[in-house]
């Protein structure tokens, strides 16, 4: 259409402020939070598909609606002049009032709000995006739709004083005195943190089935919403749960180095997400925080053997001979042999090998780099002596490895 590029760079600016824009539109099966879920939280029975029924039978072509709501709260609406489908666009909710503890307490005594309600309003309040000049705001709207119908005089402007959209617009006077919300917001907090302490004890331990119950069927992150950007909040949650699951992971003595590696990846990932109901990454970090704890945690070993066996996972390449390792720590070699086997019960050798032919099995799957070069990547400089131990620890040769990796891809 020839008003897409402005109505994105609207939506763009009002996002920037925190004022949500909804396009509700054809075959109308998505059915948008209009006002942070607000409503939804408020009455056990409210339905979202019939509200928003009632706001498209409300809405006329060629008209820009203007209006405030029993709780203060505006919205900008229309019906957009798409001939190829039914579009319409919602802005909103925002606020020309300055939600503050000076006037927070009148305004819900205006609005006849149950006690009960009382924390639940403060945190919707304090979320709503606030405009400061209504004249700015409307002149920006104006602009929109003056490009969208092409001219002012193809539109009209209406400023809705009641409640046209009565179940969007519903009030206070309809809330039980002992409301659905209350008894819904506890048990999503209780549930949120239970699921976090379990996913934290789940990752400290490494313990795969578990997170594997975890992320089964409708268990995951549950929120409720506290800022007008859904895709904001939903980065926010997922930025905490990383840090928790980074902790986790911290408690389950895996060295900072890896931690850093891994939780600046997941970083990335969750500034780079475009939907908050896909919870793939939710579930990666889960499986990838365990692993890390199964491959690189050193709890339950000796201060001494702890720091010989991080010395070894984050130096591959370098001299790691028994001799070497025991002057480094400056204690004897028999000593550092004997310690080893008891608390890991394996040889070092063997333990140095074993983690240089997991790290060549890595990159004969992720590169197409020469054997030799992996070889020499993981520490082993002797081709012939390479092969001799990735076949003590994986039957087979590398070369012949590799050939069944082709086969399978």
């Amino acid at each position: 259409m020839h008003y897409d590029s402005v109505l994105a760079y609207v939506r763009k600016v009002l996002s920037n402020y925190h004022i949500p824009t909804v396009l509700y539109e054809e075959p109308f099966n998505q059915f948008p939070l209009i006002d942070l879920g607000l409503r939804e939280s408020l009455f056990d029975d409210f339905n979202e598909r019939e509200a928003l029924d009632t706001f498209r039978q409300n809405c006329a072509a060629n008209t820009l609606y203007y209006f405030t709501d029993s709780y203060y709260c505006s919205y900008v609406a229309m019906l957009l002049p798409n001939p190829k489908k039914l579009q319409y666009l919602l802005i909103g909710p925002y606020t020309y009032i300055d939600f503050n503890k000076t006037n927070y307490l009148t305004l819900l005594e205006k609005l006849n709000i149950p006690s009960a309600l009382l924390p639940l309003l403060e945190n919707y309040y304090y979320n709503i995006a606030f405009v400061q000049s209504e004249v700015q705001f409307k002149n920006m709207i104006g602009t929109l739709a003056d490009t969208i119908w092409e001219d002012s005089k193809n539109y009209t402007i209406a400023v809705v004083h009641k409640n046209p959209w009565c179940r969007i617009l519903n009030d206070f006077t309809s809330i039980p005195e002992q409301p659905y919300l209350k008894s819904v917001n506890i048990q999503v907090a209780e549930a949120r943190y239970a699921f976090e302490n379990q996913c934290m004890q789940a990752v400290s331990q490494g313990n795969l089935a578990l997170i594997d119950q975890l992320v089964s069927g409708e268990n995951g992150i549950r929120m409720i919403p506290r800022l007008a950007d859904s895709l904001r909040d939903y980065k926010n949650y997922m930025v905490i749960f990383n840090t928790l699951l980074r902790k986790a992971a911290e408690q389950g003595a895996v060295h900072p180095i890896y931690l850093d590696q891994l939780s600046s990846k997941f970083a990335k990932k969750i500034e780079a997400l475009t939907s908050v109901t896909d919870h793939s990454l939710e579930r990666e970090m889960l499986h990838k925080y365990c692993i890390l704890v199964r491959n690189y945690s050193v709890k339950g070993y000796s201060p001494i053997i702890q720091k010989v066996v991080n010395q070894i996972n984050l130096n591959l390449t370098s001299d790691l001979s028994l001799r070497t390792l025991a002057e480094m720590f400056h204690i004897s070699a028999g000593y550092l042999s004997t310690l080893f086997h008891k608390e890991l019960g394996i040889t070092l050798t063997d333990y140095v090998n074993k983690k240089r032919i997991e790290h060549a099995i890595l990159l004969l799957n992720a590169t197409d780099l020469q054997i030799q070069t992996v070889a020499a990547c993981c520490g082993i400089q002797d081709i012939n002596y390479f092969t001799r131990i990735f076949k003590k620890f994986k039957g087979m040769t590398p070369k012949k490895y590799r050939e069944l990796i082709t086969q399978t891809r």
